[in-house]
């Protein structure tokens, strides 16, 4: 997948899930730890996790086969950033910027890409850790 360039990535983290909303908490939870690890706030964790949440759920309504298949989620992390791209190779439809999962995420991440290509659905989204300054 191509991605945006965020920045110097320093690890990357990838799962791959079933096309099933029971495994939704596993990649909160994923995304929840890589959140606190790179010291995000508990406001900026939130939105993650919710983001996440909108993109798992958004991946899996729009797949084939009500249930069968895999998405995959990668979490690059950089200096100050995360960005989390989540992809699944059985869509149908077309990604609907107007739908109200897109644009939840649009409103929690700083940035956010879908993508759909025939059978090809991707978000992306980024989140920057905004540090206070005293």
């Amino acid at each position: 997948m191509n991605k945006p360039e965020y920045g110097n990535v320093t690890e990357s983290i990838e799962l791959s899930l079933p096309v099933n909303a029971a495994y939704v908490s596993t990649a909160r939870l994923t995304a929840s730890s890589i959140a606190n690890r790179q010291g995000f706030d508990i406001d900026e964790m939130e939105d993650i996790k919710a983001a996440v949440s909108e993109a798992c759920t958004y991946v899996i309504r729009k797949s084939h086969g009500g249930g069968s298949g895999l998405f995959r989620l990668v979490f690059d992390i950089g200096d100050g950033f995360v960005a989390i791209s989540l992809s699944s190779d059985n869509a149908n439809g077309t990604a609907d910027d107007e739908e109200m999962s897109i644009l939840m995420i649009k409103a929690l991440m700083d940035d956010t890409v879908v993508k759909a290509d025939g059978g090809r659905l991707s978000i992306q989204m980024r989140k920057t850790h905004q540090v206070m300054e005293l």
